[in-house]
């Protein structure tokens, strides 16, 4: 199940409106305050009165038109978000009447489909008396007889289960083993946190009994049997997700009421063969408690995800722990689970990493108080313009410094850095590179969005020349195919493919790799290529302008491969001399746009 539509009255940033929603992930965008927090606090806040209202009164208070007042709480009961106090939940702080007739003056009603594909809508009305909140249903469609049996016991599967993660919401240093009533309290509390060891028990005495059950007496499970238990089955996914990225495992101690007063669940490393991660033998297990926070918030965010217990994540800035690759891995994971397992992921974010690599079509951008999904490419670029200098360190050092080097990547920065150490060119402090992998017209959008703020604002892009013809650049690396400005954005290619082809240079190789200088060239000869002594030329042969310079350094049965020296490696041990033409020709463009 997933949530279709959101309809918000008077809660925090949303004074009324709804908020239509997407399956699967959606990644919540917006500048600081402007109401990232506010959508997923409205769902954590309905998950919080469905289950504060089930716990107190049972499921039939979700009906509408149920009798009696509502449930009224005090502010040491009320958990799903932070408030310093409850008026802090209603838009401007006011919680008094205006025009409502029931005196429940913030609502929040959610709507979505059942399997039957059957629409059920139920809101939560909200009212402030005396500094105790008071919370009823105020609108529903659903029937008791599809959300309980006759003899009240409750029924799966007909009302979304949300699970909230704030950011980081950490996890707790001792966990008891929690009956599942226990555990969906604390969750529609906003504390997930505190039940991730029982999600990855549940998760693991599952997979045991799925496994003893294909067993079935046999020596061990079959190879069809086995794939498809390690495709679908939770603890499988999560257990090889960690494996691959974090070269850690899980290991889970049995638990018994008798002895046992906490859940124990260690960690340990090892290292992937085929889809088994294998101890490490001198490895000692340790708690989980003492993994990095980066760590933690992956199992956390993903561990919920996959619980099926849990129909919609809410996360709240997963990424801040985590480095950049890994966030973009996160995302691609949970996109993938999103649709396996038909869950809906909500995810606030200020990652301009991740909003880049996603389609705009699932980058729910939240603006003056309305929420809508990106209808082109090109609205992404003005959603990172639009976030200000207070959200992105590099646009604050934009608006101080006016000058602006776009790059394809990390290695782009790094290399020329390189370069210019090694010819003795002080790399200019007054300049802000910026990483986009878009074209030259991508990049010129970005750039037009920014100088709308920062008008004095000049920029020089710089891009592999990749599959274009070798006439779309010349010595001066201007990028022909692209028509001059005078706006203050100038556009350069490399004379070569890839900024790897400067790298080709048999000595330098020779020296990082620690081998003759011969070895090279035999390397060389086996790709039908032979590197000249002009090589630093501008004009050097088409063959080395046109290799692929990036498989070459990189790829299988590279340099890098075969001889263990990197490209940054093979940069270090240029000489000045040996550093090409095209690489001074460039630091001079930086030098002027400094002035």
């Amino acid at each position: 199940m997933r949530f279709e539509e959101i309809t918000l009255h008077r809660f925090k940033q949303f004074n009324s409106g709804k908020i239509v929603l997407k399956p699967h992930l959606s990644l919540l965008v917006g500048g600081n305050n402007a109401g990232k927090s506010t959508v997923l606090h409205a769902l954590a806040v309905w998950e919080f009165c469905k289950t504060i209202l089930e716990f107190s009164k049972g499921r039939r208070a979700w009906v509408s038109g149920a009798g009696g007042q509502g449930i009224g709480i005090g502010s040491t009961e009320f958990s799903p978000i932070s408030v310093p106090s409850f008026k802090h939940l209603w838009t401007n702080l006011k919680s008094q009447r205006i025009k409502e007739a029931d005196g429940y003056t913030l609502k929040i009603k959610a709507s979505w489909r059942t399997a039957d594909g059957a629409l059920k809508y139920l809101e939560f009305g909200l009212s402030l008396a005396n500094e105790r909140l008071f919370i009823k249903t105020t609108d529903s469609n659903l029937n008791i007889e599809e959300i309980e049996t006759p003899k009240g016991e409750p029924l799966k599967g007909v009302v979304p289960k949300i699970a909230y993660l704030p950011p980081f919401a950490g996890i707790t240093d001792k966990e008891s083993r929690s009956s599942h009533a226990v555990r969906n309290r604390l969750i529609g509390q906003g504390l997930s946190g505190g039940v991730i060891r029982n999600v990855l028990y549940d998760m693991w005495e599952e997979n045991k009994k799925q496994r003893t059950s294909l067993r079935d007496g046999k020596s061990k499970i079959s190879g069809t049997d086995l794939s498809t238990l390690r495709a679908t089955d939770p603890w499988e996914i999560l257990s090889n997700t960690l494996g691959v990225l974090f070269q850690t495992g899980l290991s889970v101690s049995e638990f018994d009421d008798r002895y046992h007063t906490f859940l124990q669940i260690q960690t340990y490393r090892g290292k992937m063969v085929g889809k088994v991660l294998k101890k490490k033998a001198a490895d000692t297990s340790r708690d989980l408690m003492v993994e990095g926070s980066g760590f933690l918030q992956w199992l956390s965010v993903y561990a919920l995800a996959l619980s099926p217990d849990v129909d919609v994540v809410l996360l709240d800035e997963p990424d801040a722990h985590l480095h950049c690759s890994l966030q973009t891995e996160l995302v691609r994971y949970l996109s993938s689970l999103a649709e396996a397992k038909s869950k809906q992921v909500l995810m606030a974010t200020h990652s301009t990493e991740l909003i880049k690599n996603l389609d705009h079509e699932l980058i729910l951008e939240i603006k003056n108080g309305k929420a809508s999904y990106l209808k082109e490419e090109g609205q992404k670029i003005a959603t990172l313009a639009g976030f200000g200098a207070t959200l992105s360190p590099k646009l604050h050092a934009l608006t101080e410094k006016q000058r602006m080097l776009i790059l394809e990547g990390d290695f782009d920065e790094a290399v020329l850095k390189i370069w210019a150490d090694t010819l003795q060119i002080d790399w200019p402090s007054n300049v802000v590179t910026w990483q986009w992998p878009g074209s030259h017209k991508d990049r010129r959008q970005l750039f037009l969005q920014i100088k709308r703020d920062i008008p004095n604002l000049r920029a020089l892009s710089l891009r592999d020349r990749d599959d274009d013809a070798d006439s779309t650049t010349h010595e001066s690396l201007s990028d022909t195919s692209q028509k001059p400005t005078n706006d203050g954005f100038k556009a350069l290619k490399w004379r070569r493919r890839h900024i790897e082809n400067y790298l080709l240079v048999t000595d330098a190789i020779a020296r990082a790799a620690g081998v003759e200088k011969e070895v090279i060239e035999l390397f060389f000869e086996g790709h039908a290529l032979v590197i000249p002594p002009n090589v630093q030329s501008s004009d050097v042969a088409i063959a080395i302008r046109d290799a692929r310079g990036k498989e070459l350094t990189t790829g299988g049965l590279s340099i890098k491969f075969l001889f263990g020296a990197d490209r940054y490696e093979i940069a270090r041990k240029m000489a000045p001399e040996e550093i090409a033409a095209d690489i001074k020709m460039f630091l001079k463009e930086l030098l002027t746009l400094s002035l």
